[in-house]
């Protein structure tokens, strides 16, 4: 016995080998389990368990490698031999060299089928093959998508191919002008990246140029007027909304020629902003806080409000600018939209009677107009400086402009004063 285990011992052979000895062994094991049937019985049993695990890893390791170098030697020899291999591609997705299964083609970029023990020299060898029967077809497929144009941009700031990622979005200079970065195999030649990325690039660009043309616009514009110039600038910047008494001082200073411009820019004079109404499109919205978000980087949770909704009541607080984006007002945790709200204000306009009358009888119209109810409607237009008030089991609303109050000052500055002299005469 101690003969035919040295025998055993040794761990070179292949795997049938090594499954045989792997059987021997546990038939000794068993032998020395047996009571009285060999001398120093307990030596004996270690000794075949130590054996038995030794060439347990050993068969687990050839069997690995085995797998491997049957993949690899195929590539190997091929690629050395200059053989032509035959390439398939699976559900567009798994990638098929001569039968061997070497990864998946996720849109242009290969996902190489490495194990934990693949060695360099497979890995090189898979790459190359890889280069050789995958390149052309990730070459078919960047050609694919520069003449067709079937991609699309998606939230989470990737451009998709065949719902695979090909490119996503960085922040560039400012909000409105992204930049893209390629998500691509690196085996294709810089070349190809560039016509890609070129493509890509001017694909977002006339996107953006076309979906957002009105605002766009703005910074483009011409005009012997530098007031209608600093306006349309100041609305670019305030991306396409800003408050009517914030512009008060160029607004006073246009002619209705001149308004009639910037109007035909897509541009609205509201008694409570100054707006692009084009800009508030459901897809102009998704656009804009999508590229808001990417250039800025964080508020990445947050979700435009449901497109139909005109008034909106949140608990939580909400970012100021994107629901400006949105083309949402703030009043606390009410949100109005601007343009609802300017044909609010319309609808008070034409409800009075005459100019002498300065309150306004709440109508039905204008819960209608705002979707909300009476209780949230009183909310928002008391934040808005109107007094409400109830008046033949109507209620009525008059505007009350808020007039901030100079309190004088109780220190009276007598220092100048020329008749401060005589306080210091003694008249006793």
């Amino acid at each position: 016995m101690k003969e035919q285990l040295s025998l055993l011992d040794k761990l070179d052979g292949n795997v049938d080998s090594l499954s045989n000895r792997i059987a021997n062994v546990r038939t000794w094991a068993y032998v020395s389990n047996k009571s009285n049937w060999v001398e120093n019985q307990d030596y004996w049993i270690e000794r075949a368990k130590n054996l038995e695990d030794k060439l347990s890893d050993r068969l687990h390791d050839e069997l690995t490698k085995t797998f491997i170098d049957k993949r690899a030697s195929v590539l190997a020899r091929g690629l050395k031999q200059d053989i032509m291999f035959n390439t398939e591609i699976i559900n567009d997705e798994e990638v098929m060299i001569n039968e061997q299964y070497i990864g998946r083609l996720k849109g242009l970029r290969l996902e190489l089928d490495l194990k934990v023990d693949t060695l360099d020299a497979d890995v090189k060898s898979l790459k190359k093959a890889a280069r050789q029967n995958v390149l052309p077809e990730i070459i078919k497929r960047i050609k694919q998508i520069v003449e067709t144009g079937l991609i699309e941009l998606k939230d989470d700031f990737k451009i998709y191919w065949n719902n695979n990622q090909i490119a996503k979005l960085i922040p560039g200079s400012d909000y409105l002008n992204p930049q893209i970065q390629l998500i691509a195999d690196e085996m294709i030649e810089n070349a190809e990246k560039s016509r890609l990325n070129f493509y890509l690039q001017n694909w977002m660009n006339d996107k953006i140029e076309t979906e957002l043309k009105s605002l766009i616009d703005l910074k483009h514009v011409k005009d012997n007027n530098s007031e209608l110039r600093a306006l349309a600038y100041h609305l670019y910047e305030n991306n396409g909304v800003v408050k009517r008494d914030e512009v008060l001082n160029y607004l006073n200073k246009l002619n209705q020629d001149e308004r009639k411009k910037l109007r035909h820019m897509g541009v609205k004079f509201g008694r409570y902003h100054v707006f692009l109404f084009k800009l508030f499109k459901p897809s102009s919205v998704s656009l804009r806080i999508l590229l808001w978000k990417n250039f800025n980087e964080n508020n990445l949770d947050f979700s435009p409000p449901t497109f139909g909704l005109n008034f909106l009541e949140e608990k939580k607080l909400l970012n100021k600018n994107l629901m400006l984006l949105c083309g949402f007002e703030k009043f606390d945790n009410l949100y109005v939209r601007i343009d609802i709200l300017e044909r609010l204000f319309l609808m008070i306009f034409n409800t009075k009677s005459n100019d002498k009358i300065k309150e306004i009888k709440l109508i039905p119209e204008m819960l209608n107009l705002l979707g909300c109810n009476k209780e949230n409607f009183v909310k928002l237009i008391r934040k808005m400086n109107y007094k409400t008030f109830e008046k033949d089991n109507n209620l009525h609303f008059k505007y009350t402009p808020f007039r901030k109050i100079i309190k004088k000052s109780d220190n009276k500055n007598i220092k100048d004063n020329p008749f401060n002299v005589l306080s210091q005469l003694n008249l006793k």
